[in-house]
């Protein structure tokens, strides 16, 4: 077991460039992804309100945050198709499952992705073409799309934070926490055909720490489903993550089934395998070949059977035989029928959806997406307003104050969503789902400099985190130091010698993620209130107890400084999220090192300084487009050079 004051930093994770390749990729799009989750919604409610009140100041702002999002999705399917590469040659093993197994929302995004461009750029060039109904129309059927395709990559990552079924280590029981590390925990649960059942023994599973999930009748639990061609039932039941792993890691690095954990373990036994086939051709020889059939179909099991003249349909089957070949087989051709019996008892086409954090993490998502958006749209007409001089047309100055107040008081209300919403949300699903991240993002190991420790608030801090998380100030935190450093390793094998606790970096980037976001809150509150304070009194006579008189340009100085925080808030929270979930890529199921590609990165500081100088030239050239497309035609509306 590792020892508690050993704790694991980020690098000590197998695969550390490709894991910051990678993140240099998808940070890159999110910057990007973002504002083409935002702006086309804003576009929709500028609409909305030019049809609603007919002023044209109205159009004229619709136009301009159409400009925005049609400049950034050009890019930003540029960057996508960066990442989605990015994933499929350095994480080849997570995207072949992903392709199996979770298909669906991954085929589904492509009609997204279609979507998007149809209505978006049909907004566009349809813009001086279309009544404006049904410009209002496509621009919802625009943001639509986007957050559709917004849910279906996210609903592949929640299910790779907390896969459906997953049962945490780590839970509330008469008010207090209760750690369940000793008892297999956390297990997943899943579906195992009979025809493989029949083959293992099942009290060794049962000491393993395996449970059999039982129906209201006290009956296990079982499903109906069909593979391979054959109508077959499956039981229920709930395996620790350190045995799913290790199955998985085996069936990716082509371990036999004689080699493999099961038969160490002794939950395959081949000489009991044998005794049972035996038994069963003694018994009823048409019952058996009919249970052989269904196995060999499941398992892919015709060639090797062939290869070791193992014929099961002969008149004297020899099961030594049998069970030899059935022996060869690939690890993975085995945990194929698990996984899609799971798969199947599920719902095919839903079960990246009931992952228990999908709806608080599409939730938080979208709001980072709105915020972000808001922050930056807020600050390019308060600098437009800074430089307005006297001289300016007054229907400018019209159009640069409605903006203005716009998006003051939509970055108001949204970081309030964001963060007493959304990322309440968000927080409670991690406690319930993900103890060990929670753990290491409240730093609450032994010895560990917390900044609650360095404000000397620890107690306070836990109480108030403990309320939020359980709805009761006296549960408590979960305590680092109680995971066991090896929970997701098996005994019985030698695997590489990792940290299965998540790094307690999470802490710092966690607690600075909240104190920019309570500082964007502050100030969004504040622009707002400055922002209407002409129309609204009572904001006029609040601002004015604080002695913020007018509209201080050193007030609206800082909504760039704003806009740049949000995109680093935004992108902290990712990184929490994908750090935290280390040393698992699919939670429960598969490691880092697993997922990983075996080819060498021969030559990794020069792929990831071509990598970060490619992404930067992107961005620069983006910046670029926007301060033509965007900046130069305000300056001439102003009357500038």
């Amino acid at each position: 077991m590792v020892e508690a004051a050993a704790y694991p930093a980020w690098s000590e994770y197998p695969l550390a460039g490709m894991r910051l390749l990678s993140f240099i990729g998808i940070a890159v799009h999110w910057i990007i992804l973002q504002y083409v989750l935002g702006l086309p919604f804003f576009t929709f409610l500028a609409l909305i309100q030019y049809i609603r009140t007919g002023d044209q100041v109205w159009m004229r702002l619709a136009r301009t945050l159409a400009k925005g999002f049609i400049v950034v999705f050009a890019v930003g399917a540029a960057t996508g198709t960066g990442s989605e590469f990015g994933l499929v040659l350095l994480w080849p093993n997570l995207t072949e499952a992903a392709g199996r197994y979770i298909y669906f929302p991954l085929y589904a995004e492509i009609f997204a992705f279609m979507m998007e461009v149809v209505f978006l750029y049909l907004l566009w060039y349809g813009w001086n073409r279309l009544p404006v109904k049904a410009l209002a129309a496509v621009a919802f059927l625009g943001f639509l799309g986007a957050w559709y395709s917004a849910s279906m990559i996210v609903s592949v990552n929640s299910f790779m934070v907390a896969p459906t079924g997953v049962v945490p280590a780590v839970q509330v029981e008469g008010g207090k926490l209760v750690y369940m590390y000793n008892q297999g925990y956390p297990k997943l649960t899943i579906a195992v055909p009979q025809e493989i059942l029949e083959l293992l023994d099942v009290n060794k599973l049962l000491a393993a720490g395996v449970e059999v999930v039982t129906d209201q009748a006290g009956q296990p639990a079982t499903a109906k489903i069909s593979l391979a061609g054959y109508e077959t039932t499956a039981v229920i039941v709930r395996m620790p993550v350190r045995i799913v792993q290790q199955l998985v890691r085996e069936a990716y690095t082509g371990v036999q089934l004689k080699d493999s954990v099961l038969v160490k373990a002794g939950v395959l036994d081949p000489a009991a395998v044998e005794q049972k086939l035996a038994a069963m051709f003694a018994q009823d020889p048409q019952k058996a070949r009919e249970y052989l059939e269904r196995l060999v179909a499941m398992t892919r099991a015709e060639t090797y059977l062939a290869a070791a003249g193992a014929a099961f349909a002969a008149q004297q089957p020899d099961a030594k035989a049998i069970v030899a070949a059935l022996a060869q087989l690939p690890v993975k051709n085995v945990l194929d029928p698990i996984v899609l019996a799971t798969v199947k008892a599920v719902g095919p086409l839903t079960i990246t959806f009931k992952s228990p954090v999908f709806p608080a993490s599409i939730a938080h998502v979208l709001g980072a997406g709105l915020v972000v958006s808001a922050f930056t749209a807020m600050a390019g007409f308060a600098m437009r307003l800074l430089r307005a001089g006297e001289g300016v047309d007054p229907e400018y100055r019209r159009y640069l104050e409605t903006g203005f107040r716009f998006t003051a008081v939509l970055a108001a209300v949204l970081i309030a969503y964001q963060g007493f919403i959304s990322g309440h949300e968000m927080g409670v699903a991690v406690a319930h789902y993900n103890p060990e991240k929670f753990a290491a993002m409240e730093g609450t190991a032994e010895g560990f400099t917390s900044i609650p420790k360095l404000l000397r608030a620890e107690g306070l801090v836990e109480k108030m985190m403990s309320m939020l998380a359980y709805g009761d100030p006296n549960v408590g935190l979960p305590r680092y130091d109680k995971i066991p450093g090896d929970y997701c390793r098996c005994s019985v094998t030698g695997l590489p010698d990792y940290d299965c606790r998540p790094p307690l970096i999470l802490h710092y980037i966690y607690y600075t993620k909240v104190g920019l976001g309570f500082l964007m809150g502050l100030y969004g509150l504040v622009m707002a209130l400055v922002a209407m304070r002409d129309r609204w009194g009572w904001a006029d006579r609040l601002l004015r107890l604080v002695r913020i008189e007018g509209r201080p340009r050193w007030l609206l100085s800082l909504a760039l400084l704003f806009a740049v925080i949000s995109q680093v808030v935004s992108n902290m929270g990712w990184a929490v999220r994908e750090i935290g979930r280390k040393p698992w890529t699919i939670y429960g199921m598969m490691t880092v090192d697993v997922a990983g590609t075996t080819n060498p990165l021969a030559h990794l500081a020069s792929s990831l300084a071509l990598v970060a100088i490619y992404y930067i030239a992107i961005l620069a050239v983006l910046v670029y487009a926007v301060w033509r497309i965007l900046w130069l035609p305000g300056k001439k509306a102003m009357g500038q050079a």
